[in-house]
């Protein structure tokens, strides 16, 4: 897992079942460390006794090293692993999974743990997310993320329009906002059927000044999605009304300019805050979608790539029915390094 901004370069190392993993990155500026806001992000991340998350417990403590040039480095220790979970699978990939394509990288056979494609490295992009964060907050912008939908159970969506309550959600401790019951039960008959469900994440920042961003490689749109494809599982990303604009006519879809007390103002959002890859001063706005966790117990059907002939398999271990819920944190944590490089970049901050 790495990305390389304009100021800002990270890069981890480790995997899944190794003994830590491991994060550094260069390009922040001068920064203070929340440790409070950082353990409640990685706290929002962890894995509980609930019905959508992994058993496997981590404490997720980071053990943090900086220097005068701003190089900053995070370490995690792995201590809940149990490889042997993955014996019977020793060269037969997980269908859907980064297993095959691995393979057919490297050749490796073994897939213990999910190796660097792991969403456990992640932890790590919520550490590095928690500086970017409190860097933002300290110039008035926010990043924040709640789930919209899982499984066909839409909740709180900004396209109805931001509320305080989508915006204050994890700080409030919570994952939605809306509908929480009822996506709940949707993921309590998926494990029952050894199953796993997908599900939607909107974030928003809010406060941001105009003018951040570029055109073509320097578009915050595209900025942001580089790193929110990083997290595993993430298959689409959209920007305000987003797939939306595919049935729209031009004359509804569009965002009308007015004066308001001296000053222009953009009516309504539905550009999600960004025209020609600058922020145009309204909040950004987007939502990703996420798979369902390719590992289920459920029959599924693969191949054994040491015999060269079909296998049939259930997967056994500790995995999450939904990830979605415990992927919030790690939404924000990527849109505030994406933020927070495009303002060092365009001299905002």
């Amino acid at each position: 897992m790495k990305w390389r901004g304009d100021k800002i370069y990270f890069d981890t190392f480790g995997t899944s079942h190794s003994r830590e993993i491991i994060i550094t990155a260069t390009g922040l500026p001068e920064h203070t460390i929340d440790k409070e806001a950082m353990e409640a992000l990685l706290d929002r991340r962890r894995a509980k006794n609930t019905v959508y998350s992994t058993k496997r417990m981590e404490e997720d403590v980071p053990v943090i090293k900086r220097d005068d040039e701003m190089f900053f480095r995070a370490e995690i220790r792995n201590h809940n692993v149990r490889s042997g979970d993955y014996n019977d699978l020793y060269g037969i990939p997980r269908p859907s999974h980064a297993d095959y394509a691995a393979h057919l990288m490297d050749g490796r056979l073994d897939f213990s743990g999910g190796g660097e494609f792991s969403g456990r490295l992640t932890a790590l992009l919520c550490v590095l997310g928690s500086v970017a964060k409190n860097i933002l907050k300290g110039k008035g912008v926010t990043v924040s993320a709640w789930v919209s939908e899982i499984g066909g159970v839409t909740g709180a969506t900004y396209k109805d329009g931001l509320t305080d309550e989508m915006l204050s959600c994890g700080e409030a401790g919570k994952w939605t906002p809306a509908k929480e019951e009822e996506m709940l039960a949707v993921i309590e008959r998926a494990a029952a059927e050894k199953d796993s469900v997908g599900g939607r994440v909107e974030c928003a920042v809010v406060g941001l000044p105009g003018a951040v961003g570029g055109g073509s490689f320097g578009s915050l749109e595209g900025k942001i999605a580089s790193i929110l494809y990083i997290i595993p599982a993430l298959k689409a990303v959209e920007f305000g009304l987003g797939f939306g604009f595919a049935s729209a006519f031009g004359s509804v879809a569009n965002d009308p300019l007015r004066m308001k007390d001296g000053a222009v103002t953009i009516v309504k959002n539905d550009a999600g805050g960004i025209n020609g890859g600058l922020s145009n001063g309204n909040p950004v706005t987007l939502g990703v979608a996420f798979r369902p966790t390719p590992s289920i117990g459920k029959k599924q059907q693969s191949v054994d790539l040491v015999a060269g002939e079909d296998r049939e398999i259930k997967i056994k271990g500790r995995h999450d029915a939904c990830i979605v819920p415990r992927a919030v944190p790690v939404v924000e944590a990527a849109v505030a390094i994406a933020v927070l490089d495009a303002m060092l970049e365009g001299g905002k901050l």
